[in-house]
């Protein structure tokens, strides 16, 4: 009995999907396309009565239409060509140290601090976080810190100041005496410093620079201070203000300006320094026209006097 009902129970479904209903030929040829439409079977499927060898042929066949149609497409798209120059391409500018960002200071290295146990207890507020067992450095405080101790250079030297350079590493000495030749005759390049240069300036100089003064700098950086600290000792003794690139293991107290950078790194002391060099390069130039301004304006009044 379940054999029989089962097979009856198909050919009941069969004639009801062969036998259209009289409201399906009632519809309008619009109804007709839309059923049509839906019933339309998907990608690799067969239509009903289609043998599957049939089926991979026609959707075969859809496809290279399809293809032919999009070739046909691109082909009638404009090609853009752009115009031919005989100009050379120009090489990408380096970033000029006036413009130091944070992407420089940060490619220079000058966020990598020391180990966490040994950063001092004064540093902790130019430290970002820690990562990988070490201390990196707010470089957001860097750059506006730079940027403050770059006018205090040119000020210095746009008042015809004195500034010395101190770098006692390996691999200083090129860039202190490139900063120098900068400063011209208002900076000096020290690669290794001698006790008593300033509290003991008389057995150095003598008694003539002494009483004129001229052995005292105005300014003094320090590329390295944490191991200076006897020539710092001797600008304090003596009221010259220091600059110096403080690492994480040093008290940023020992300069008055400090500049919360990675001391290990040479090329964030280069950058660092270049930055300082080309503004007291401003402040010189700015000082020489004014100088060149006063003087032709006195020549102008002299004439005036004469008339």
């Amino acid at each position: 009995m379940k054999g029989s009902s089962g097979s009856a129970l198909r050919v009941l479904r069969a004639n009801t999907a062969v036998r259209p209903s009289t409201r399906y030929l009632a519809t309008s040829s619009s109804t007709q396309n839309q059923a049509e439409g839906s019933a339309r079977p998907g990608k690799g499927e067969a239509f009903p009565g289609e043998s599957a060898e049939q089926a991979w042929k026609r959707n075969l066949n859809e496809a290279r239409e399809w293809r032919r149609r999009r070739d046909a497409q691109r082909s009638k798209l404009p090609l853009f060509i752009p115009q031919s120059t005989n100009l050379p391409p120009r090489p990408r500018p380096t970033p000029s140290p006036t413009e130091a960002t944070l992407s420089t200071l940060l490619a220079a290295g000058a966020a990598l601090g020391h180990s966490n146990s040994l950063t001092s207890t004064a540093y902790t507020p130019y430290i970002y976080g820690k990562r990988a067992g070490l201390s990196i450095i707010d470089l957001d405080q860097t750059l506006p810190i730079l940027r403050r101790t770059a006018a205090l250079v040119r000020d210095v030297v746009k008042a015809d100041g004195i500034v010395l350079i101190v770098g006692t590493r390996n691999g200083h000495e090129k860039m202190i005496y490139r900063a120098k030749e900068r400063l011209e005759d208002n900076g000096y390049a020290v690669t290794d410093w001698m006790p008593g240069v300033l509290t003991n300036s008389e057995t150095f100089f003598g008694i003539e620079p002494m009483l004129n003064k001229s052995y005292k700098p105005d300014l003094v950086i320090f590329l390295n201070p944490s191991e200076n600290t006897a020539a710092i000792r001797e600008c304090t003794a003596r009221h010259i203000p220091t600059i110096g690139i403080v690492d994480t293991d040093t008290d940023p107290r020992i300069v008055t300006y400090p500049i919360p950078a990675n001391a290990e790194s040479m090329r964030t002391a280069e950058l660092i320094i270049g930055t300082l060099s080309i503004a007291g390069q401003e402040g010189r130039r700015l000082r020489l026209k004014e100088a060149d301004r006063r003087a032709l304006e006195q020549r102008n009044r002299g004439k005036r006097d004469r008339r």
